[in-house]
């Protein structure tokens, strides 16, 4: 029994206190004089054994007292301790409580030591004869020397070659038999026609030629020649009787149209849609602009909207393309590019409005594209094959890629309609 001196709590079998980690025990065994009061025996074992002889109907030895248990002053008699033998801390810390005060011992000869005199405190004596058996220590055998032996270094020596004559005088040596022909040895010579017969050049008579130099002098005030294009016969611009020259090269088109707009899902956008109606009848394209904007925020994907928000952009593009300023004539391609932008937003929610095709051809075509606004007008045509609009567009577009004859064609289908009448007369 082991008392810490720190907490004074009582152990069985630990090298340190299991409360506080103290090494400082005092064995309470060393003091008492007398061994009677310790127990000699496990309480209960001898029951235990005979019941378990009764379970398995098995005789009790015979020799029972044969092995006596020597009894140590060593607290460590039972097989097992207070908390377990496996939970015994060691303490490793180099200071504080439950430390060694000695030091940490490093030397591996005082550890073995130690371990030898804990192993001969923990023996059992037994009396049998038996078991009195020498115990054969076996020395571990030294280890031999191993000698590493070098490779001696290697040293290159280079290797002659062969005369050329030994293969000579094999290659003579050897004789082929009389069937094989010998192909004779005749040179190739170069046919006439392939030979070129020049003198060699005289790099001396190239060199001897005195370089010349040129030199141009430049008057600061020279006479400055302009060249009057009127006075050209041929030329566009004084030719009478052309007939793409200036406006002749473009025809008028039909006005873009807006849409109605339902309102029946957000009420709340009347007042803004009847601001943008009344900003389109009086030609103040900004105001619808910023009008059918504020309606196409709160009505996303809805066609009509945006249809007349990029008409509203289209007809300031071309007020701008218009203007004497040309800072004004510079921003009507970006007002160009969003009209186009929020009239294919249209056409991307409703493809089969052939209104909103109409108005991005016309964008298309107004803005210099139009190869992409004949393909667009050929799409509406296909399905609106009596348009009036869609032919004039589609004239438009083929005079604007120089397809006069065709537009010809298509407009002398329609003829009645009064911008019709006046593109044929222009081209005519």
């Amino acid at each position: 029994m082991l008392e810490c001196t720190i907490c004074g709590l009582l152990s069985l079998n630990a090298v340190a206190c299991p409360a506080c980690g103290s090494q400082n025990l005092v064995d309470l065994t060393a003091k008492d004089d007398s061994e009677e009061a310790l127990p000699t025996e496990i309480p209960g074992l001898d029951d235990a054994a005979d019941s378990w002889h009764e379970l398995e109907g098995s005789k009790p030895a015979e020799d029972t007292d044969d092995i006596t248990i020597g009894l140590t002053n060593s607290p460590s008699d039972l097989p097992f301790g207070f908390q377990g033998q496996s939970n015994i801390s060691v303490s490793r810390l180099p200071f504080g409580i439950g430390s060694h005060a000695e030091g940490i011992p490093f030397d591996q000869a005082t550890n073995s030591e130690d371990s030898t005199e804990s192993n001969e405190e923990h023996k059992f004596e037994l009396s049998n004869d038996e078991l009195d058996q020498p115990i054969d220590l076996t020395v571990q055998e030294e280890m031999p020397e191993v000698v590493v032996t070098r490779p001696d270094t290697l040293r290159i020596t280079a290797i002659e070659e062969e005369e050329a004559d030994d293969f000579v005088r094999t290659s003579s040596a050897t004789t082929l038999p009389d069937f094989v022909e010998t192909p004779a040895e005749e040179l190739i010579e170069i046919p006439d026609e392939w030979k070129i017969y020049a003198a060699e050049t005289n790099m001396e008579e190239i060199y001897a030629e005195s370089s010349k130099i040129v030199e141009v002098v430049h008057e600061p005030e020279e006479d400055v020649l302009v060249y009057q294009h009127d006075n050209i016969v041929g030329y566009p611009g004084n030719n009478a009787d052309t007939q793409f020259t200036g406006q002749s090269m473009s025809l008028e088109l039909h006005s873009a149209r807006a849409m109605d707009v339902n309102l029946s899902n957000n009420p709340e956008c009347r007042e803004d849609l009847e601001a943008g109606y009344f900003a389109i009848a009086k030609g103040s394209w900004s105001d619808a602009a910023i009008k059918f904007q504020r309606i196409a925020s709160r009505m996303p994907g809805d066609s009509a909207v945006y249809n007349n928000y990029g008409l509203a952009l289209l007809q300031r593009a071309i007020e701008m393309a218009k203007d004497s300023d040309q800072s004004n004539q510079m921003l009507a391609t970006s007002q160009f590019e969003s009209a186009i932008l929020a009239l294919r937003e249209a056409a991307k929610s409703n493809p089969d409005e052939s209104l909103i095709l109409l108005n991005l051809a016309h964008a298309l075509l107004v803005s210099g594209r139009s190869e992409k606004a004949l393909k667009i007008i050929e799409v509406h045509n296909d399905k609106n094959t009596n348009s009036v609009e869609g032919a004039n567009l589609h004239a438009a577009a083929l005079v604007s890629l120089g397809q006069s004859v065709n537009a010809k064609v298509i407009l002398s289908k329609h003829r009645g309609d009064s911008i019709v009448d006046e593109n044929l007369a222009r081209l005519l």
